[in-house]
């Protein structure tokens, strides 16, 4: 099990995200740090942050344009249209990170019980259309990020995002599922959507999100002109 990163968030710019089927703004990140690349990576990226795992494969112009139009396709004709989508059940996709990335948030609700680690039994048909971005290793980055509000004590928030993300990442495993690229975070109530003043803010900002980001061989086919998934 790869360690769960709990830095906090900082330096955090808004930078132009475009939100395409849902109406919750996100913001996105800031400059991309430079990571070294080289044949051993698997094992270095256990070790990254969040943010340093959202900007560990650097795109060039060229390939970030079909990148971008194969993430919008994607993300609406597979994912928003099927599975995820906010009237049905509170689910939103949006593209992220200068719409190179999807993000899939998932309300805690329609996953855990109140104050419950043990994923609920209808959580499966929420999770299993991500098993599809893992089967491809490295096609796909997958990032996990658990939040909660800020009801509790510090240590009771951070347990229990902790134990629900590691909850997360067991059910891909007994999936069968080759989680090589599947990285779990758990971020208490570091990063919330809205202020923590009612019961629905509270409601928004215990959530699983999900970034589908392009890994190393989604870029190498870009550069080639195609990306074929």
């Amino acid at each position: 099990m790869r360690r769960l990163s709990r830095t906090f968030i900082s330096g955090i710019v808004l930078a132009g995200t475009l939100m395409v089927w849902s109406q919750t703004p996100v913001a996105a990140y800031g400059q991309k740090q430079n990571v070294a690349e080289t044949p051993q990576r698997v094992e270095s990226l256990d070790e990254m942050d969040f943010i340093e795992m959202l900007n560990s494969v650097e795109l060039d112009k060229k390939s970030a344009d079909l990148i971008r139009r194969f993430q919008e396709k994607e993300g609406r004709n597979r994912l928003y249209n099927r599975e995820y989508n906010m009237q049905k059940n509170g689910c939103t996709v949006e593209t992220y990170r200068n719409k190179e990335v999807l993000l899939v948030t998932i309300p805690a609700s329609k996953l855990f019980l109140p104050n419950d680690t043990v994923l609920r039994p209808e959580a499966a048909a929420l999770l299993n259309p991500i098993k599809r971005y893992l089967k491809d290793p490295d096609m796909y980055r997958v990032l996990m990020v658990m939040h909660t509000d800020n009801t509790g004590s510090g240590a009771y928030r951070d347990k229990i995002t902790e134990e629900r993300s590691t909850a997360i990442f067991d059910w891909f495993e007994d999936q069968n599922v080759n989680t090589t690229y599947l990285f779990p975070y758990a971020y208490s109530d570091d990063m919330p959507l809205v202020e923590n003043n009612t019961m629905n803010n509270r409601a928004r900002n215990r959530r699983l999100e999900i970034y589908l980001m392009p890994g190393k061989k989604m870029l190498e086919q870009a550069k080639k002109g195609r990306i074929v998934f």
